[in-house]
């Protein structure tokens, strides 16, 4: 399934946006786009000019995953990097693990920070050093860093029970995380048969201590993102969601690929997984259930081998991190860019604009697409966010002279629907 561009609203808040966008003729020959190379495009019906801008810089190569998610936008049109904001991330380790890069040197915090893909102030608040850990947590946070590298980090461990889970959120919202963001879940057997029933598999259940403080630290006004998990599996092995992304004060994710490659091959699948379609095994929801929320994208770039399994990525400096524990941290990072243009928007403000504005194929809620894929660049509009002032233009419009003024709704050229 290939995302396309039909965005799906539904009731509340952001109607008022549907509302807005439809009130302009389709044949209003007005547009403003922004591409990567830094320059906003204006036209108009009897002329036209460039005016160049500040373009977005990314600590690691994620430009096509920023372009699908309209995180170029934030980052240049608005001048949002997370600055303020502190995303917490729970994961198995930070900097416990031996890992190397794609040159196979030894990859650590230490050159992680030489390189730019993580800053020098990572708050590690608990690590965890048993064996078998693959230092994901440090994954997860320079996903977060090249999409919101203003944003101040936090780590704690999410091992090893789910007391001790519980207690790490609590930790990292007293640390004063604005944000938080987990890749991990518990349930029993790791590998179950087919068909074994759901209540055998959850070891989070709703008043287990993962659920009770994900409603702690949402009430206390941080947001919660998780991973949706990678259970869609072949053949009957197929597990629904579980545990805490269940809950709905948490904004579950699954996985749309938005690699640097246009494409990559799945052995496991058997199949070839192109730019914007929906990862093979990203999770589905139970009946009934509106999880996951939303889809980002995952293939994206990391400095090390994680776990000694992550393929290359097309860009040979790299490896490609699959899966759903990449996708949730990248919308944390958009969270927190939404979070510092409006610093006074609620969890479920933050979690209403990226459902209510996310991209998908058909209206409404789909089983594993959730509302869709995420749209930073819509989303900011309907938090009522207003963009930076576009710098004059050095010349004005030949012929009448006519000047082009551009309010804070930004009007969408439709050649956008081809990135999806």
């Amino acid at each position: 399934m290939n995302l396309k561009k039909n965005i799906p609203f539904r009731s509340g808040k952001f109607s008022n946006f549907r509302q807005i966008v439809q009130t302009f003729p389709r044949d209003l020959k007005l547009l403003q786009t922004i591409v990567t190379s830094g320059l906003i495009v204006k036209t108009a019906a009897l002329g036209g000019f460039v005016t160049k801008v500040q373009a977005a810089t990314f600590t690691l190569p994620i430009e096509a995953a920023a372009k699908a998610t309209g995180v170029d936008v934030l980052r240049d049109r608005y001048g949002l990097d997370g600055t303020g904001i502190t995303i917490g991330v729970l994961s198995d380790s930070f900097a416990t693990a031996k890992t190397f890069d794609a040159s196979n040197n030894l990859d650590t915090y230490a050159t992680n920070i030489a390189n730019g893909y993580l800053p020098s102030n990572v708050n590690v608040l608990k690590d965890y050093a048993k064996p078998s850990t693959t230092d994901e947590g440090r994954a997860l946070l320079q996903i977060i860093h090249a999409v919101a590298p203003g944003a101040n980090l936090a780590f704690h461990t999410s091992l090893s029970n789910t007391d001790s889970f519980g207690q790490g959120i609590q930790a990292l919202a007293a640390a004063g995380a604005d944000i938080i963001v987990d890749d991990w879940g518990y349930r029993y057997p790791p590998i179950a048969p087919p068909n074994t029933p759901l209540n055998l598999l959850d070891l989070e259940p709703p008043n287990g201590p993962i659920n009770q403080a994900i409603n702690v630290v949402v009430n206390q006004g941080i947001s919660y993102f998780t991973s949706a998990d990678n259970n869609y599996l072949p053949p009957n092995r197929r597990v629904p969601i579980y545990g805490h992304p269940n809950n709905p004060n948490a904004l579950t994710v699954g996985a749309v690929y938005y690699g640097n490659a246009k494409s990559y091959s799945s052995k496991t699948f058997d199949v070839v997984v192109k730019q914007g379609q929906l990862e093979p095994f990203s999770s589905e929801g139970n009946p009934d259930s509106f999880k996951p929320d939303v889809v980002a994208p995952d293939g994206l770039a990391i400095s090390f081998n994680l776990g000694g399994g992550s393929p290359l990525d097309a860009n040979p400096d790299f490896y490609t991190f699959l899966g759903t524990s990449a996708s949730a941290p990248f919308t944390a990072a958009v969270a927190a860019l939404l979070l510092e243009g409006d610093p006074s928007a609620t969890p479920n403000e933050i979690y209403d604009a990226l459902r209510d504005t996310a991209d998908s194929p058909s209206l409404g809620f789909k089983s594993r697409l959730g509302f869709g894929l995420i749209q930073a660049d819509d989303a900011i509009v309907g938090l009522g966010v207003e963009p930076k002032p576009v710098p004059e233009p050095s010349a004005t419009l030949g012929l009448l002279g006519v000047g082009v003024l551009i309010v804070g709704l930004r009007l969408k050229p439709f050649s956008r629907s081809s990135r999806l």
